[in-house]
């Protein structure tokens, strides 16, 4: 019944949000979808089925409900299955959405009063195969956040996952170490009893919902093949952009490492621990495993021969620098909301070589 809800809401809040996404000129850009679909200018069939569902979305002028067939989830012990065996995952995602401004972390509430705190949910039609945490470093994106978890509620669901997020927020405005924040955040997770995490950044949006969120036997990059690359995979360690990760294997390569600052670096030194460990990472279907990353300022890398140097003794670093140093970071506040729990990450002093060269 609560999945049944989630539908009913999702479609409410598109016909109530449809008149502010008209109001940025998507009517414009709708039309455009349509002439390149006409025109052949789409020709990859991923992005052909979004563009059809996007204009499709874009075009309805009345919300008709129709009652769904019951689903029958559970297996005989009660367990739910394996995503790849849920019978009622839509595939394709249409990414109109993407396009609304100002969504308020209120309105999204509202529209899914079965959350618990923190965002948290597990279905009521099976027993969870597992419990995961949705962790989402931030820094000064609010739409994209909540966007972000708006757009991630319903796909978690039909996934039947027993879910919550954790957004994880450096305190001060100083240079970034996004590596120190999510370790802060993995500690918060494990005082939740979840299986496994998924660090998620604030700008990459599925385009499928079959591709799984559920805990992977080996670290699974899950953000691969994204669009503003190409929808193509760049070199054997990249695991940037959203990654799922056991709590015991994140314990084993140590966590993120916590020497790099400001922009760049943390994902590839994660992906060097992790293949230095002989783990394989696993990395979804290219067709179902798309991401669209929103458009935003990009931030340079302030220091690059730091990095560089850093990346060239990764495998050396893992027992020594990363998630046993729990003097690096103070979580200062926790706030749990109703869609999430808020960390305030105290990530310590910038070494002043990292200053100079930012």
């Amino acid at each position: 019944m609560l999945l049944r809800n989630s539908t009913l809401n999702d479609e409410r809040r598109i016909a109530a949000t449809e008149e502010q996404v008209r109001s940025v000129d998507v009517v414009q850009q709708s039309k455009n979808i349509g002439v390149a679909e006409r025109e052949h200018e789409i020709k990859d069939p991923v992005e052909l089925e979004i563009a059809r569902q996007t204009l499709t979305f874009l075009n309805m002028e009345d919300a008709v409900t129709k009652p769904k067939p019951h689903v029958k989830i559970a297996q005989e012990d009660g367990s739910c299955p394996a995503v790849e065996r849920i019978p009622d995952l839509q595939g394709a995602l249409p990414q109109a959405t993407l396009l609304i401004q100002n969504l308020q972390e209120g309105e999204v509430h509202a529209v899914h009063p079965e959350l618990g705190p923190g965002g948290s949910w597990k279905p009521n039609d099976c027993q969870a195969r597992d419990k995961i945490a949705v962790i989402i470093p931030y820094r000064d994106r609010q739409t994209h956040l909540t966007r972000l978890i708006d757009f991630l509620i319903p796909i978690l669901q039909r996934q039947r996952l027993d879910f919550r997020f954790i957004v994880t927020e450096q305190y001060g405005n100083d240079l970034f170490n996004k590596g120190r924040i999510m370790n802060a955040a993995f500690i918060f997770a494990e005082s939740l009893g979840v299986d496994c995490v998924v660090f998620h950044d604030v700008d990459m949006f599925p385009q499928d919902d079959r591709n799984p969120y559920s805990c992977p036997p080996g670290p699974r990059h899950l953000g691969a093949f994204v669009s503003n690359l190409g929808y193509q995979l760049w070199y054997k360690e990249i695991v940037g952009g959203v990654l799922a990760v056991s709590m015991a294997d994140y314990r084993a390569v140590n966590g993120y490492s916590n020497q790099f600052w400001a922009w760049g670096g943390e994902d590839d030194d994660m992906g060097q621990r992790v293949l230095s460990l002989n783990y394989t990472i696993e990395r979804p279907n290219p067709e179902t495993g798309r991401y669209s990353m929103l458009k935003h300022v990009k931030r340079k890398r302030t220091a690059p021969k730091l990095i560089y140097k850093l990346l060239g003794n990764s495998a050396n670093r893992v027992a020594y620098d990363g998630l046993n140093e729990t003097d690096k970071w103070t979580i200062r506040k926790v706030t749990t909301r109703p869609l999430y729990y808020h960390l305030y990450v105290d990530v310590g002093p910038v070494p002043e070589e990292w200053r100079a060269k930012a």
